[in-house]
C-alpha cells in the first residue's frame, strides 16, 4: 500500500475501527496500523468529533432495537442514558494520539465543501471530509462506498473501502 504523508479519515472510517463489532473493524485496525507504522500524519476535520457521537448512538440504537429501529430510536434517545457515546471522543483522542494526529478545523474547508456539494452530489458531512483532504492534498480514508468511488473520480484518492471491496462493488 502506497501511503502518503498525510492521510484524513472520515467518520465512517472512524465508526470501523472504534467499534469492536462493526463489520470491517478488522480490516480497518490492520490499514490503520499500516498507516501509523509507514509514519504517515493522521487527519481530520474536527465534525467527525460530532459524526462519532451520533454515529455510536446510531450503532447502539440498531443493535438494541431488532426491527424497527429508526422509529425507536427516538424513544430511546429521550429514555436512556448515554452509554458509548459518553465515551466514544476519548477512544479516539485516545486513537489519534498515537499518530500526532492533525485537527482541521470546519471553517477552513467550508467554501470548498460547498462546491463539492453540487459536483460531487454528496451531504454536507461528505463533502467536509473530501475538501479536507483536497485541502492537505491527502489521500482519504472512508468505509462509505459513495463517498469512495467520488473521492477516486474526483481528486484520485482513497485508502480503504474501494481498495478493499473493488471487485466487489463494481
Amino acid at each position: 500500500m502506497d501511503v502518503p504523508g498525510i492521510v484524513v479519515v472520515d467518520t465512517s472510517a472512524a465508526v470501523e475501527v472504534l467499534i469492536a463489532d462493526a463489520p470491517a473493524h478488522g480490516i480497518y485496525v490492520a490499514l490503520f496500523e499500516a498507516i501509523r507504522v509507514s509514519g504517515a500524519a493522521l487527519a481530520y476535520n474536527e465534525l467527525l468529533e460530532a459524526e462519532l457521537i451520533e454515529a455510536a448512538f446510531t450503532w447502539d440504537v440498531r443493535r438494541m432495537a431488532a426491527r424497527d429501529w429508526r422509529r425507536e430510536r427516538r424513544d430511546m434517545q429521550l429514555a436512556r442514558p448515554m452509554a458509548r457515546e459518553a465515551t466514544i471522543l476519548d477512544e479516539w483522542e485516545a486513537f489519534v494520539g498515537d499518530f500526532g494526529a492533525l485537527r482541521i478545523p470546519l471553517h477552513t474547508v467550508t467554501r470548498r465543501a460547498c462546491q463539492l456539494l453540487s459536483v460531487t452530489g454528496h451531504g454536507s458531512y461528505d463533502a467536509v471530509h473530501a475538501a479536507t483532504a483536497e485541502h492537505l492534498r491527502a489521500r482519504l480514508v472512508t468505509h462509505d462506498r459513495l463517498l469512495a468511488r467520488a473521492a477516486e473520480r474526483f481528486f484520485g484518492s482513497i485508502i480503504g473501502r474501494s481498495e478493499e471491496q473493488r471487485g466487489s462493488d463494481s
